[in-house]
């Protein structure tokens, strides 16, 4: 492998600009209802084709939840090499890193809630007392640990966050343990014994992907890997491949048949083959990467907030459009405008640090505490 070979935190960033790209388009166009009754044109692709095709993007999900893992691990690693960590430092890890997420959460919450209330569009349909159990529940992002109703499904993905976060010592330890053996010894039980079609559990399978992948440099060795002494024809090679493999995997994932009895390998697998694939072929293209990297950088405030700009905010303006293409660059362009102003905010109000601090202070006194 080559020395200088490396998954960069700008390569997670151009990958989570792919998924957010996915996840826009699989919100807007996997199925008729999600169109709100509106006419849109697929051209060049007829409509079957296209609902097709954005409901294999549901993988958005995977890639989100194994970079997010990826990143647990190597920072454990980081400050643990050899994995040897006492249970009150992997408190604190798991801590550490749930402050930090509720704190980058915390800003788009009270903006989307707020316009959400002052417009009249709160999907919160309960007594005042669920109500509020729903609103202080998605405050902290465990709404669908709970099974609280959520302000827009799409924060039920802050659950799954929170869980992975959890879950990672733990795996880590067992990594340390049994080693790539983990892969399948979560894929098994995952794949017979979870309930399926859940949410909080059926992505759980990118956790051991993620952790072996991080520890084992696995993604920059496939990446360096040539079938062929002559590298342009391996790399060609390579290419057939791993498009062949994926367009294998995403029409098993579209039948009832694949998802009843490959849901949770597919979930796991399909994201990261699309994460080695996107690191082959895309990410670093010149004129591509950049563009990618920046999507990347605002994926987190498109994601919170683009649900209430589609579903709620401005439905019928959406998919006035009619076209597809248009209907999502107005759809991203509304959720860049939205995270820019919140950026705006962040600077005015030295959001950034005045959160830095009040972590580490909570930290402090939670690690003398605990």
């Amino acid at each position: 492998m080559k020395e200088n070979l490396k998954f960069t935190k700008q390569n997670t960033l151009a990958v989570k600009g792919i998924a957010i790209i996915f996840l826009l388009c699989y919100h807007c166009f996997s199925q008729k209802a999600r169109l709100y009754g509106a006419e849109v044109s697929f051209w060049p692709l007829s409509e079957e084709t296209a609902f097709m095709i954005c409901r294999g993007m549901v993988i958005c999900v995977g890639m989100f939840a194994f970079l997010s893992a990826y990143g647990l691990t190597l920072s454990i690693k980081s400050s643990w090499q050899d994995y040897c960590f006492s249970g009150h430092e992997a408190a604190m890890f798991v801590l550490k890193r749930y402050v930090k997420l509720f704190f980058m959460f915390m800003l788009p919450f009270f903006f989307c809630a707020s316009l959400t209330f002052l417009t009249d569009t709160s999907r919160y349909r309960n007594g005042f007392w669920e109500n509020m159990a729903g609103v202080v529940m998605d405050f902290f992002g465990v709404g669908q640990i709970f099974g609280t109703e959520l302000m827009v499904n799409t924060w039920w993905f802050l659950s799954l966050e929170i869980l992975i976060i959890v879950f990672i010592p733990f795996m880590v330890r067992f990594y340390k343990k049994y080693s790539w053996l983990i892969v399948p010894m979560i894929l098994l039980p995952g794949s017979f014994l979870l309930e399926k079609h859940v949410h909080l559990t059926k992505y759980l399978f990118v956790v051991p992907l993620a952790v072996w992948f991080a520890d084992r440099q696995i993604l920059e060795r496939l990446k360096s890997f040539s079938p062929l002494k002559n590298r342009v024809m391996g790399k060609i090679l390579k290419f057939l491949f791993l498009t062949g493999l994926l367009l294998v995997m995403f029409r098993v994932y579209d039948t009832r048949w694949g998802v009843l009895h490959f849901e949770f390998l597919l979930n796991g697998l399909l994201p990261v083959v699309m994460i080695w694939w996107a690191y082959e072929f895309v990410i670093e293209l010149p004129v591509i990467r950049p563009v990618l990297e920046f999507l990347g950088k605002h994926s987190a405030d498109i994601f919170f907030t683009h649900t209430f700009v589609r579903s709620l905010w401005m439905t019928n303006v959406v998919y006035s459009f009619r076209h597809a293409l248009f209907i999502f660059l107005f759809l991203l362009g509304v959720s860049l405008i939205i995270s820019f102003i919140l950026d705006f905010i962040r600077k005015k109000l030295w959001y950034n640090q005045i959160t830095g601090r009040l972590a580490e202070r909570f930290l402090i006194w939670a690690d003398n505490t605990l």
